[in-house]
């Protein structure tokens, strides 16, 4: 996480140890730190050369043309976190 305000707001914190009990483990950033943040090259890569639209007509063909791009990537994303487990 990138240390944006909500995710050190209480209803947030408060669910932490859900989040983890179902597998979800959360893990912050240095400050002014995006290049570590592997989601901002991810929605890069996403806007500039999954979405080459930039202008959609309804929000369901946004929606769709997000989901599309998001699917081609997932497989990028997944062995990326998983290191991340090991060394926690």
């Amino acid at each position: 996480m990138d240390n944006a305000q909500i995710h050190h707001a209480k209803v947030f914190k408060g669910r932490r140890d859900e989040l983890v009990a179902v597998g979800v483990h959360l893990f912050f950033l240095p400050s002014r730190s995006p290049e570590l943040n592997r989601i901002e090259r991810l929605w890069r890569s996403v806007k500039y050369g999954d979405m080459p639209v930039r202008a959609y007509t309804t929000a369901n063909a946004l929606h769709a043309a997000i989901d599309q791009a998001m699917t081609r990537r997932a497989a990028e994303l997944a062995p990326t976190t998983t290191h991340l487990l090991k060394t926690a």
